[in-house]
């Protein structure tokens, strides 16, 4: 009876180990993966900044295409521990003179974006 008892302990015990509310208990890093983008910094950003200011806010953008420079794509995903994973990106465009004239994505402006660069 003892071994009986036993496995089906056991049977049970393995069989909770798939479960949802044994998964909570198991630890789980939280993983981030390309540019952590900063809302503050976003809106910091104004319309005629250069490249370079626009690299010491938000540091190096994840792609520029070959041949399409002016494009600077800044993506982040994240998954918390037990979390949905978010994905968000930031485009930024310049113009031929390496001014920032527009701003796309999933970020907010600020609302000094359209104020001179002092």
């Amino acid at each position: 009876m003892c071994c009986k008892t036993l496995a089906v302990v056991l049977f049970i015990l393995g069989s909770l180990a798939g479960c949802s509310c044994v998964n909570k208990l198991v630890y789980h890093v939280d993983i981030n993966q390309g540019n952590y983008i900063d809302q503050n910094a976003v809106k910091n950003l104004k319309f005629g900044m250069n490249k370079e200011q626009v690299k010491f806010l938000l540091g190096s953008p994840m792609l520029v295409e070959a041949g399409y420079d002016n494009t600077w794509y800044f993506v982040q995903w994240f998954k918390p521990s037990h979390a949905t994973p978010k994905h968000k990106k930031l485009i930024l465009s310049f113009d031929d003179n390496d001014q920032l004239m527009d701003i796309k994505g999933d970020y907010q402006l600020g609302s000094l974006f359209f104020e001179p660069i002092l």
